[in-house]
């Protein structure tokens, strides 16, 4: 997309928002026909129109997460001195909040501790989640570097 395009979807994003909240499969949806007709036509028939929406989506996200139309201003006027120390630590503008299903932004999570309970439990959830990732990628690397004959047979055969 050419910058002037992309500006133009990112202001179609935060208008369809502020109808339908930071939902971002929400306004992927609402969105998609009208800002790409050829290209979802052309998705729908070689049968990649989920490829492109999920893509979409995507973006829609980025966008939401990376406000910056006075948002910043706002974080810091809207929110009592007290808190600065810890926003100004945080790395994102909005969080998402999985029972309202968008991203919210801080002094929002802060005037409605029931969201920011919300957004600190989805974010712990998926770094738990990350760290047991991880945890399964050290032991299959333990196992495929290890020097036990077995191994180095079983890496030959996938590698056959």
């Amino acid at each position: 997309m050419l910058d002037s395009q992309t500006a133009a979807f990112a202001e179609r994003v935060w208008e369809i928002a502020s109808r339908l909240g930071n939902n971002a499969p929400k306004i992927a949806d609402e969105m998609m026909g009208t800002a790409f007709p050829l290209t979802c036509t052309q998705a729908r028939q070689e049968g990649a129109l989920r490829m492109l929406r999920t893509g979409i989506i995507t973006e829609v996200k980025r966008i939401l997460r990376n406000r910056t139309d006075g948002l910043e201003q706002a974080d810091f006027s809207d929110v009592c001195d007290a808190f600065v120390p810890l926003i100004k630590d945080l790395r994102s503008k909005t969080y998402f909040v999985e029972g309202a299903e968008e991203y919210v932004a801080i002094p929002d999570l802060i005037a409605e501790p029931e969201l920011l309970d919300d957004a600190r439990r989805f974010m712990r959830r998926k770094g738990k989640e990350c760290l047991d990732e991880a945890d399964r990628l050290d032991a299959l690397f333990a196992a495929v570097t290890s020097t036990d004959p077995d191994v180095e047979r079983a890496r030959q055969e996938v590698l056959a």
